[in-house]
C-alpha cells in the first residue's frame, strides 16, 4: 500500500507543478500533502510490526 500512496504522491506533485488551470494546481497539490501523513501513518505501523515500506 505504501507504493500506492507514492506513486500517487508522485504523480500529483508532477500535476501541480505542470498544471496551467489554478483550481486544478490546487487540488494536485493538496491531493500530494494528503498522501504525506497516510505514508507516514503506514510506516508506522509497519515498524511496530517489526516490518518496514520497501
Amino acid at each position: 500500500m505504501p507504493d500506492h500512496h507514492m506513486g500517487g504522491a508522485t504523480r500529483a506533485r508532477g500535476c501541480a507543478r505542470q498544471c496551467t488551470v489554478p483550481q486544478e494546481r490546487r487540488l494536485a497539490q493538496g491531493m500530494a500533502e494528503a498522501q504525506q501523513p497516510e505514508l507516514n501513518l503506514m510506516a508506522d505501523m509497519l515498524q511496530e510490526r517489526g516490518s518496514a515500506p520497501r
